[in-house]
Order: C-alpha cells, then structure tokens, then sequence
C-alpha cells in the first residue's frame, strides 16, 4: 500500500503539471526545490522531504479540498515508507547499501577507475579483491526489476584497468554489453580524450535516489545520507553523465575495450 501510495502521489503531480503546461524545470524553480525532485516524485519514489512534494503541488491551482487531501495523502505515503534509521549524515553500519538498493527505484553509479558494484561480476570482485561492506548483494535481481532505473557513467580507464591477473576482465565487459541492452539501463562512457574534465574523478560512487549515496574506501563502505551531500553527488554525477557517450557509441567503447582485453590475457 505505501509504495502504491507514492506512485499515486507521482501520478497526480504528473498530470496536473501537464495539465498546467508547465515542464519540470518551471515547477522546480516555482516551488524552489531541485529540479531531480521533480522527476523522483513522478517516478514513485520519496523525495528527501514531504515538504518539498508539497510545495511542489501548492503552485498548481486547484480546490482547497483537493489540496487538503493531497496533503493528507502526501504524509501519510511518506510516513508509511519512511526508510530504516540509519546515523544521520554519515553511516558506516554493513549492509546498509543493501538496504538503500531495495529501496531505491533510481539509482546513479559512478566508476572511476573501478566498475561500479551492481555492474560488477563475481570474477571480478574476487580478482580486484575490493572490499565489500554490504556482504553478497543479489544486483542481478534489482537490475533485473524494471520498475527499476538505473544510469551508471564509467570513465574509460575503468574499462582498462587489469584487476589482479585481469582474466576476468573480458567477462566483465561482456556483463556490461549485455546490460547495455536492459530497457531499464543506461550506461555511458567518458571518453578518456574527453575534453575538459568537469572535475577530477577522484573515486567511485553510487547515488540511491535522493536519500542516500555509498562511496567505497579500502576497509568499508561509507553511506552518506545528508541531504545536502546527496544532492552534491547527485550534481557530480550529472556533470559526468553530460560528457559521457551512451548508446551506439558506447557499445562501441565496449567492444573495443572487449577486443584489448581478449588480446592481453
């Protein structure tokens, strides 16, 4: 009930902001909230505070009984689907990003030099020998869900660099042409003759939706749940996300980077 609660909330603001003509950048920047919350509460999932989905709805015109009720229905959705407490701010509890891809139905990832955990392979965990703090996570299965969004942004070196004997390197490219290709997954890759690097790539990270953001060091997993920090990342990531190649072109990257890596093991 409460998750349908919030896609009846997105249903709503969708087609009143249709019905208004307006586009989300207008209501965004009318009701003073990013213009990512506006995508996330049509999408079904919660915005990092009601507060925000109500200012959302105060700027479309109509009946102060409908207002009352949406109001009503806002609260209630986000009171029900309020996620587990975890330390306010930063949260280094295991498990914890398991919990958030449960939740999450958008997630962003971001790989530097390594490929993102949900993306990865268990060849090519074991070989990197990377630290998992949230223990075996079934990405297969909430990849697979899709109700789901995904958009994961890799710089190419992520593509080149050889983990341990770099025999499962080839096996992981393959996973990502074949994810490539899910409806539910979009993947890009920033070119390592990019020009004009928005900022430097100093590590790898992962966006749940508004709430939350995971970013691994070499002894745990750090979430970071302030919702400042979130929409920073979340900033970050778009900046990458606009210089990278998807689709057609980054299949393509893929398949050359498949070729080289073939060629050296």
């Amino acid at each position: 009930m409460s998750k349908e609660r919030l896609h009846e909330i997105g249903r709503e603001l969708r087609w009143r902001r249709a019905a208004a003509g307006l586009t989300d950048a207008e209501i965004a920047s009318r009701a003073g909230v990013p213009e990512l919350t506006v995508s996330q509460v049509e999408m079904g999932e919660r915005a990092s505070d009601p507060e925000a989905v109500l200012r959302l709805f105060a700027v479309l015109d109509m009946e102060e009984a409908e207002a009352k009720r949406l109001a009503v229905l806002v609260r209630a959705a986000y009171a029900e689907t309020a996620p587990p407490q975890i330390e306010r701010g930063v949260c280094f509890r295991p498990g914890a990003a398991v919990e958030l891809g449960e939740q999450a139905t958008a997630v962003w990832g971001f790989g530097a030099f390594i490929i993102p955990g949900p993306l990865r392979t268990a060849e090519y965990s074991a070989q990197s020998a990377l630290f998992i703090g949230s223990g075996p996570v079934n990405w297969a299965a909430v990849l697979a869900d899709e109700s789901r969004l995904f958009t994961f942004v890799l710089a190419e070196a992520a593509l080149r660099t050889r983990p341990g004997s770099g025999t499962c390197l080839p096996g992981q490219i393959a996973h990502l042409l074949t994810l490539a290709e899910r409806p539910n997954v979009r993947l890009g890759i920033v070119p390592g003759s990019a020009d004009g690097w928005p900022r430097l790539p100093l590590h790898g990270f992962t966006v749940f939706g508004t709430f939350a953001v995971t970013v691994e060091t070499f002894t745990r997993e750090v979430t970071y749940t302030d919702a400042a920090e979130v929409r920073r990342y979340a900033d970050v990531f778009r900046e990458y996300e606009r210089h990278a190649l998807f689709g057609t072109e980054a299949r393509r990257m893929l398949g050359m980077a498949a070729c080289s890596a073939q060629e050296t093991t």
